[in-house]
């Protein structure tokens, strides 16, 4: 085999081999490896459609109350949006992070308003056409955060109702 001149078989072997004298090389290169920081992106399975295109006519609550409020979950493009919590205080359709289960698909979803510094953190399992689940809406201020727990329930638009 020809090598271009200046070419060192030695130093070239060096380089790519794991030895202790190039542990921090390597570290280098496994740091450089992107990652994201969202929790549940480490174990985010690859069905990014898998909700696309599906809306869930829906019922919430407070935790410990009935569900009295109708709302409409939509998953569309990618992004995430509670129609009434829209409507009602300004919060925004965002992206959501999917990861399989045995029972179904897990959803979660950080949604900010766009009024205020309150965030929604939705979480919730669709099981064939229905979804039920729970959010905390998180109120912070520099004085004082106040956090409430709702549940939902809903059933996927236009599919057979028993």
């Amino acid at each position: 085999m020809e090598h271009s001149p200046g070419f060192t078989p030695y130093l070239s072997k060096r380089l790519l081999s794991p030895g202790p004298s190039h542990g921090l090389l390597w570290l280098v290169m496994l740091l450089a490896i992107p990652y994201s920081t969202h929790p549940l992106a480490d174990e985010q399975s690859p069905l990014p459609m898998a909700l696309d295109g599906k809306s869930f006519q829906s019922r919430l609550g407070p935790v410990g109350q009935r569900a009295d409020v109708d709302d409409l979950l939509v998953f569309e493009d990618g992004y995430f949006v509670s129609r009434e919590c829209e409507r009602r205080c300004g919060y925004a359709k965002v992206e959501y992070w999917l990861r399989a289960r045995e029972d179904g698909i897990e959803m979660r979803a950080e949604v900010p308003c766009t009024d205020s510094g309150a965030m929604m953190y939705w979480r919730g399992t669709v099981r064939g056409d229905e979804i039920e689940g729970s959010f905390t809406w998180v109120n912070k201020r520099w004085y004082w955060t106040f956090e409430k727990d709702f549940w939902f329930e809903g059933r996927l638009v236009g599919a057979d109702n028993p």
